[in-house]
């Protein structure tokens, strides 16, 4: 396994689940009101979908699908609960 492809591979993921997070309506990250355009949704695309093909370069193709699935499950499961955090901070400083 080579680790400077896998280094970018999880860096991607983690750009690429960010940008999905981002693309939601609903998130808190960002502090504008209006609705995130389809730009963020296609280079979190994009972005995931490099982070595959990179794990599948590195490893196995079961190995790099749940290696892939476990990263953008960590991803999604702690971006909401720190922009909930920055919100608060933000809310709490004005």
């Amino acid at each position: 396994m080579n680790l400077w492809l896998f280094t970018l591979a999880a860096l991607a993921g983690i750009a690429g689940g960010w940008l999905f997070y981002l693309a939601a309506p609903q998130q808190l990250w960002r502090v504008s009101p209006r609705r995130p355009g389809p730009a963020l949704l296609w280079s979190g695309a994009a972005a995931v979908l490099v982070s595959l093909l990179l794990l599948l370069a590195t490893m196995g193709a079961m190995a790099a699908v749940a290696t892939w699935l476990t990263l953008l499950m960590l991803v999604g499961t702690l971006a909401p609960f720190l922009g909930a955090w920055r919100a608060h901070r933000r809310r709490s400083r004005a």
